[in-house]
């Protein structure tokens, strides 16, 4: 009975670590508007990418906008009437056999953290690092200076 016990205590444990933060789950607000979302996108992307040194022409086609969900999306812990801050960047960078590519990326954002990068949920490490951290963006170190226009 013990050994059965602790597995399902290291379960649970590991199961709470990637949930959102408790009081953001159940808030329909998305938060203020992301005044650092540049910076907040690129400590993202510094994280996120194989080769985030290569970012160049970074541009936010579409600063961020609130927009509120249509239908509930389980995958990124959204519910129907949730908000988020949607914005819409492109990229040049190199992939993983080195060849530039230029990408079009949509972002959401609620409470100063990425909550999707193209309608997923953002690896572990990244949301881990980001729920601790004071200032968004800064978890990587500092993020790689890029060219962006607005």
């Amino acid at each position: 009975m013990k050994k059965l016990l602790i597995p399902c205590f290291f379960i649970f444990v590991l199961t709470g670590c990637m949930m959102e933060p408790y009081h953001m789950a159940f808030e329909k607000d998305c938060g203020p508007y992301p005044e650092k979302y540049l910076e907040i996108i690129n400590g993202f992307l510094a994280d996120y990418l194989e080769n985030p040194d290569s970012v160049t022409n970074l541009t936010v086609i579409k600063p961020p906008e609130k927009k509120v969900i249509e239908h509930d999306l389980e995958s990124v812990s959204l519910a129907k009437g949730n908000e988020v801050w949607e914005s819409f960047i492109t990229f040049d960078a190199k992939n993983r056999h080195g060849k530039i590519v230029r990408d079009f990326h949509v972002v959401w954002i609620r409470n100063d953290r990425i909550m999707a990068f193209d309608y997923k949920k953002p690896d572990l490490k990244y949301r881990f690092e980001h729920r601790f951290e004071e200032e968004p963006g800064e978890a990587s170190g500092t993020a790689p200076e890029k060219a962006a226009t607005e």
